[in-house]
């Protein structure tokens, strides 16, 4: 019969065999990829930020800020005694603490009992819930055009043109930047050409 002690090392051998229940510990312990979570930027209670924040992650501020806070993808928290002064462009926004500014949300925002605002709000969901504190405008349509600006970063228009010459009859797609001074022109210049 085979024997494992015969070609276990020295150091094997004096090593106890671990229990079930450390490994399973070990195990859970240690994060895969399946259930990790992503990463989140947390500005502490006790600090104080003057300037603008771009962040391609998760933000919570506990403390001051002052600027503008640009996490566009992701989710940005203001704890319960955070104070923000400037402008927020978040995917999805929780307010609890005191803000003055705008606050422009992709998806979502929500004001948190005992949140106190004053300024714009712009986000196609919103929900103040009872006993938070709210005094300015609200935009809630998709079509605002600072919702569409600050998430646009370079608007496109598609138009289809006519294949010329093309046998399969695929059609060429070319893209175009049109902006309202070009439009303007635009309407000008067919204006004089019709009188």
């Amino acid at each position: 019969m085979f024997n494992k002690a015969k070609n276990a090392t020295a150091e094997q051998k004096t090593t106890p065999p671990s229990s079930p229940d450390s490994s399973d510990t070990l195990l859970s312990s240690t994060p895969t990829s399946s259930n990790a979570r992503p990463s989140t930027s947390i500005i502490g209670s006790h600090t104080q930020v003057e300037g603008d924040i771009n962040s391609d992650e998760d933000l919570t501020v506990k403390g001051r800020v002052s600027g503008t806070i640009t996490c566009k993808q992701h989710t940005v928290t203001l704890g319960a005694n955070s104070y923000f002064k400037g402008d927020v462009f978040a995917h999805t926004l929780h307010v609890s603490g005191e803000v003055e500014g705008n606050l422009i949300a992709l998806h979502r925002a929500t004001i948190h009992k005992g949140a106190q605002v004053t300024g714009t709000i712009v986000s196609p969901c919103l929900v103040l819930e009872d006993g938070s504190v709210f005094h300015g405008s609200i935009d809630m349509s998709a079509d605002n055009e600072m919702l569409k600006n600050s998430f646009n970063d370079a608007p496109t228009h598609t138009k289809t043109l006519p294949a010329k010459g093309n046998a399969s009859g695929v059609s060429t797609r070319a893209t175009t930047k049109e902006t309202s001074a070009d439009k303007e022109t635009s309407l000008a210049e067919q204006e004089e050409v019709k009188a």
